[in-house]
């Protein structure tokens, strides 16, 4: 860079000198006053000009590196990163039509693919409904009593098993 990079810091405001370096340099690259490939000032010579710490510029350029508008090597110094040109995007004009309307037609038909909305013409309901009527019949016929307060028998060997083979503890379910 043959001119040193023009960056004002205010000192007195609540931004840290960090963004307000990396807020600069970013708005410089956006805007184009910094063109793609342009060699930037290391960070140390930067920080000497701006009378920083050392850690507050490399900072900034670590925050520019990783939102890809710098590159940064040894060889070759820190350089404005290629960015493809923003296109132009033209807009359609919205339908004259009411919110109503358009909502009809955005819905009217079937779901499908539609999350939480199940494909009813696949789903199994006789046997969903013969798995459900077992359930409830073997509930109602167990004893009303309590659970075992320690917790399900199975769960308690798998747990135990687990403990023997990863940590070595050897205890009973």
């Amino acid at each position: 860079m043959s001119e040193p990079l023009k960056l004002e810091l205010d000192r007195s405001a609540k931004t840290p000198l960090t963004e307000q370096i990396r807020k600069d340099i970013s708005t410089a690259i956006e805007s184009g006053v910094l063109a793609p490939g342009a060699r930037l000032p290391s960070w140390l010579d930067l920080a000497a000009q701006l009378g920083v710490a050392r850690g507050t510029v490399r900072t900034a350029y670590e925050k520019l590196s990783a939102g890809q508008l710098i590159v940064a090597s040894r060889a070759g110094g820190t350089r404005v990163a290629d960015r493809p040109a923003a296109i132009a995007r033209v807009e359609q004009p919205p339908d004259p039509g009411s919110f109503l309307e358009r909502y009809l037609e955005m819905t009217a038909g079937p779901a499908i693919f539609q999350m939480g909305v199940p494909a009813l013409e696949t789903f199994p309901a006789t046997l969903f409904a013969r798995i459900r009527s077992q359930a409830v019949r073997a509930e109602s016929s167990a004893p009303a009593i309590y659970p075992d307060p320690r917790g399900e028998l199975d769960l308690r060997r798998e747990i135990a098993g687990y403990l023997a083979v990863a940590r070595g503890i050897e205890c009973s379910p």
